[in-house]
């Protein structure tokens, strides 16, 4: 009788373990599925910012809106990073197999700590202009050291507009919006396309930060401070 008992225990205690072991697995793999909504935006998040060297960590900031490529060939317009990770979201919620991440459309504009304001006609200009940024300003990676997954994919501050841009010449322009300064910074580009100086926003400038706040940024080792700061 004694002997059954411990058969029985042991079967028992064994199926216990097979059951414990499968609902780990599954949680593992629910974690880490490549086609679920959470895990893919997180992904393409980093790729879209890590790509585009802009972000926490990087030397840029988008200037939105940008416009983003996804795999079935379909774009959308984006007004701010948050509005980016809603459109992944929702995208990859209705494409539910897909695993390839959206890449950037160009050209696009982007601004650098130091205040200067760049057109990238395609992804080749922008792989020259990353090399100009310090290495220890070109990011981290996708969850490199110092940051997680997903760390790299968040912004810093969003540029406000009106903003008023002082060109090479010492001439100046008003910007209404995202579409006058793309304007202005490709008129420049093309009237001197060997220039090396580039276009920079003259101070004081509004950027709304992550929570939502404005703040104003008065020179260009405020707006330097600022990038700085988010990057840790």
């Amino acid at each position: 009788m004694i002997s059954q008992l411990k058969i029985s225990f042991k079967f028992f205690a064994g199926f216990a373990f097979i059951l414990a072991m499968l609902g780990l697995a599954s949680c593992d793999k629910s974690s880490l599925d490549v086609t679920s909504e959470d895990y893919f935006t997180l992904g393409a998040m980093d790729s879209l910012h890590h790509n585009g060297g802009c972000g926490r960590g990087s030397c840029f900031e988008f200037v939105y809106p940008i416009t983003i490529k996804f795999a079935d060939g379909t774009t959308a317009e984006v007004t701010s990073n948050e509005n980016m990770r809603e459109t992944i979201r929702s995208w990859k919620e209705a494409n539910s197999t897909a695993t390839e991440r959206p890449t950037l459309v160009f050209p696009l504009d982007v601004l650098a700590k130091d205040g200067t304001v760049t057109s990238v006609a395609s992804e080749t200009e922008f792989k020259a202009l990353l090399a100009t940024c310090p290495p220890q300003g070109r990011g981290k990676g996708r969850g490199g050291r110092g940051h997680k997954p997903g760390d790299h994919g968040q912004t810093c501050f969003k540029l406000n507009f009106p903003v008023t841009v002082q060109l090479p010449d010492s001439t100046t322009a008003t910007a209404a919006d995202k579409d006058a300064l793309h304007t202005i910074l490709h008129d420049w580009k093309k009237k001197n396309p060997t220039s090396k100086v580039r276009p920079s926003l003259v101070f004081p400038i509004s950027v709304t930060l992550t929570d939502g706040t404005t703040q104003s940024v008065a020179s260009k080792e405020a707006l330097t401070a600022l990038k700085e700061s988010c990057g840790n």
